[in-house]
């Protein structure tokens, strides 16, 4: 049976179980059901096995409850790394699909998310290892510089990795994206975090990746009851909270740095959201709005 398989058949078991407990038997019809390609049924000390693995590679202990005959998960035992390392293992097997199968899954069009320096980037950081990347900002066109940091953290941040390092040069913490490094150079001097800020502070008030010096400040959104749903499944910051809902509208509060990748985020919403206060970001965003409609009458004109 081939590696891939394995992969398939955990997870199978995994979702199945998250969503009821179930006995054997019910887990045995269900991975006879979706066997459309290879066999995935087992037998009963295979499946135990499984069990095992499941707990080794994901972290998932899936305990068999005596009293009803039934195999179940501790749902609140599923960190955030957890469900990550199941979706990557997801995906992997959605992709590995057959052939005859391919048509039926349109991908999204986009450059890869320029992994390849993740591991050897996070055995810098794990060991305080100086390093040296070749890194180019957007939007410049002159030869891509050689920057001598100290690495403290990758972090994603709208589908992107980044590598948060400490720059020695002017005692900043920057960020770099990864697919605009295109060269990491290890150099086993160890560097010392006395005198590094605090990355927790650094990011504590930022919507995604720019941290410029934007003073965080209480902002009070208006939305529609379209979009409030989406934003309590999947929040702007952690500090947002609703003040107030109703069949009109949702007041949400946040405590937040208003950066321009924020602004970008309440943009791309359109009409489902009204910035209330400060007045500052709101009068910034009707600036912004006022020149696009400028825009659109000069090509029209």
């Amino acid at each position: 049976m081939s590696k891939k398989l394995y992969i398939k058949r955990h997870l199978l078991i995994i979702n199945h179980i998250r969503k009821k407990p179930c006995s054997f038997k019910e887990i045995e019809d269900y991975l006879e059901q979706m066997s459309y390609d290879e066999p995935l049924a087992v037998s009963k000390r295979t499946f135990e096995r499984d069990l095992t693995e499941i707990r080794e590679i994901y972290n998932i202990d899936i305990q068999y409850r005596r009293s009803s005959n039934t195999y179940g998960i501790e749902e609140d035992n599923i960190d955030l790394k957890t469900q990550r390392v199941i979706e990557s293992f997801e995906i992997y097997d959605f992709l590995s699909l057959p052939d005859s199968l391919t048509e039926y899954v349109l991908l999204e069009k986009r450059k890869p998310l320029a992994t390849e320096y993740l591991q050897e980037l996070l055995f810098a950081i794990k060991n305080k290892y100086e390093i040296e990347i070749t890194h180019q900002k957007f939007g410049s066109n002159s030869k891509k510089p050689t920057r001598r940091v100290h690495p403290l953290a990758l972090k994603e941040a709208l589908f992107r990795w980044y590598l948060v390092a400490f720059d020695p040069n002017d005692g900043q913490i920057k960020t770099f994206g990864l697919e605009r490094i295109s060269d990491v150079k290890i150099l086993k001097t160890i560097y010392s975090t006395d005198k590094i800020p605090s990355m927790e502070e650094k990011f504590r008030h930022s919507y995604g990746i720019i941290t410029d010096g934007t003073k965080p400040e209480k902002v009070v959104l208006s939305v529609l009851p379209e979009e409030i749903n989406f934003l309590k499944s999947l929040p702007l910051h952690h500090s947002q909270k609703i003040v107030s809902e109703d069949d009109k509208e949702c007041i949400i509060e946040l405590f937040i740095s208003p950066t321009y990748d924020f602004i970008m985020e309440i943009l791309s919403m359109g009409k489902e959201i009204t910035v209330i206060e400060p007045i500052s970001l709101r009068e910034k965003i009707k600036e912004i709005l006022k020149k696009t409609l400028e825009n659109y009458k000069i090509i029209e004109s």
